[in-house]
Formats: C-alpha cells, sequence, structure tokens
C-alpha cells in the first residue's frame, strides 16, 4: 500500500512463484496494507503451514489513515492474536517490534515479546528500527535477537548499526529496504517524480538532484556488468560480515527471478562472503565502488538536507 497500488492477484503469483523457488520465509506485519498482507499469506500458506517460516510485527496501528505507535504489553498481544487470525495460524514463527514507541519503555515491551514466547504463541521474537545505542543497552550479549535495519548504499551509515549486535552476538541482523523503496533499481524514477499518494514522495532521496546525477552514472556502468541492479546490490549488501538476511520485498513474480540472480553468481565463482567485494571489484571496476561511495556520502546529506 502506498507504493503505485497492486494487483491481488500478482501479488497470489508472486508468492506462489516464491514458494516454487524454495523460498520459505515471509515477512509481513499487520501494519502494511491495514492487515491485507498478513491475510494474503494466511489464504496462500493455511494449508501447508508448516513448511513456511513467517514473521510479524507488532507495535503501530491504523486509526482511519493515521498511523499510531502502540506498544503497551496489552496492545502487542491483541495485535498478535489480530495478526494470527488474519494468518489463520495458532502461533508466528518470529513477532517484532515494529517500531519503538516513544511513550513505552524498550524493555518494557520486549518483555511483553518475552512473555508471549513462554507462553508458546510465537517461537522467537525481535524488534526494528533500532538504534546502536538501544541494541548495546536492550539486546542481551550472545542473544541473537531478530533486528531489523535499513542499509543499502544510499545509507551505508547504518553500518555502525548492524557492526553493534554482531561484535557482541547480540543480534541477527536483517536488512530492509536493500533497494531504497526501488531508487536503487528502477531508473525511471530518475526522470519520473512519485504521486502525491506514493509513499515516496516523502523520501527525499527521490527528489534529490545531486544524487539522482550520480544514479544515472551508476545505471549507465551497470549496463555493462555481467549481473543486473537488483542481483548486483544483494551481493554488495551479503559481502559485509554484519549482514545476516536481507528483506527484498519483491512484488512480482519478474522482481522475484531478478533477485535470485544474485545465487548462480555466488556458486559459479564459489564464492564466500569474505570475497564477495574483492570479486564485484574486479567485475565492475575499482572506480564504481567510488562511485557507490560517492552515492553513500550524497544520500547521507540529503537525508541530513544539506543537498538537493
Amino acid at each position: 500500500m502506498g507504493y503505485g497500488g497492486a494487483d491481488y492477484r500478482i501479488s497470489k503469483k508472486c508468492l506462489e512463484f516464491a514458494f516454487e523457488k524454495g523460498i520459505r520465509h515471509f515477512d509481513t506485519a499487520g501494519f502494511y496494507g491495514k492487515g491485507a498482507s498478513e491475510r494474503l499469506i494466511g489464504e496462500m500458506f493455511s494449508s501447508n503451514r508448516k513448511e513456511i517460516f513467517v514473521s510479524s510485527k507488532g507495535g503501530l496501528v491504523w486509526d482511519g489513515n493515521r498511523v499510531f505507535h502502540r506498544a503497551k504489553p496489552k496492545a502487542l498481544e491483541e495485535q498478535l492474536f489480530q495478526s494470527m487470525e488474519r494468518l489463520q495460524t495458532d502461533y508466528i514463527d518470529l513477532f517484532q517490534l515494529h517500531w519503538p514507541d516513544p511513550a513505552v519503555p524498550l524493555d518494557e515491551s520486549f518483555s511483553a515479546l518475552a512473555d508471549l514466547q513462554e507462553r508458546g504463541l510465537i517461537r522467537f521474537w525481535g524488534a526494528g528500527n533500532l538504534t546502536a545505542e538501544q541494541i548495546f543497552r536492550y539486546i542481551p550479549e550472545g542473544s541473537l535477537t531478530p533486528v531489523q535495519t535499513t542499509f543499502n548504499p544510499c545509507r551505508p551509515y547504518n553500518l555502525h548499526i548492524l557492526d553493534q549486535g554482531f561484535r557482541t552476538g547480540r543480534t541477527i541482523n536483517c536488512i530492509i529496504s536493500p533497494f531504497e523503496q526501488g531508487l536503487l533499481v528502477d531508473p525511471q524514477f530518475l526522470s519520473k517524480s512519485t504521486g502525491k499518494k506514493d509513499v515516496r514522495s516523502r523520501n527525499p532521496l527521490f527528489s534529490c538532484r545531486k544524487l539522482k546525477d550520480l544514479l544515472c552514472h551508476y545505471f549507465q556502468r551497470l549496463e555493462n556488468a555481467p549481473i543486473g541492479a537488483p542481483a548486483f546490490i544483494l551481493l554488495w549488501l551479503l559481502g559485509f560480515r554484519p549482514v545476516d538476511i536481507i528483506i527484498p520485498g519483491p512484488r512480482t513474480p519478474e522482481q522475484v527471478s531478478q533477485l535470485m540472480a544474485h545465487v548462480p553468481w555466488i556458486v559459479e565463482r564459489s564464492a564466500l562472503v569474505s570475497d564477495i567485494h574483492e570479486i564485484l571489484r574486479k567485475e565492475v571496476g575499482e572506480d564504481f565502488f567510488a562511485l557507490l561511495d560517492q552515492i553513500g556520502k550524497t544520500g547521507t546529506a540529503c537525508l541530513k538536507g544539506q543537498v538537493h
């Protein structure tokens, strides 16, 4: 919802195709599409529930067209039961705090999630959008708690958040928005403006002229690369040791295929995680990595309002 509309039939085909290709982890939230995302997954996989791993989230709720934080223990429990009903399941594999609630101490929300786990309603719990300081303070060392963090070439500064959890075994780092809402994989956004109802219209990176100039060179260079933009970004991300899981969010079967192109690339080169960046540098050139560095610095400055 908020990305230019969605076709229910195509969404079903996307899930079917992903399952056929061996994908078994499906990430959703009661917040997504006001529950429509969970209902779709429930409809698709209720008959083979044990074969998939479902992660969902609570802590953000809709009231009409307005969004509110709701992360008190009772609210999280209510949202969990609503999610289970939509997903047509009596448990959720991973239930996460979507965002910290400014009105609720973080340890109170985490204790509520741990209680839901003890009651057998969820198998694991996690969180999203935490700062490095919050990870250090509230996530126990060695606990390997799933934490979702935005990280991509436009937002390289979030690597320090991933490092905080990785160094001390506090987190399993799950990368969200790897393509910056499509900006890093679809050249149309360099010349086409998003509509006012599109959530990307509120993302300053989509209107940053200096960044778009750099991305124009980025797409031109990738035209001659051995892989497309989606696979390249996934490989770039996987080359960082703190990255454990990537949640890309394809919307069509074609996008699923594009995302999976990085797998044969790794297999054909027998590439280890520690080798990926070195191999990529040889294939796309050291100057291309310098361009990525420029994109990261410009994206960071744009988000801070320092460039336009």
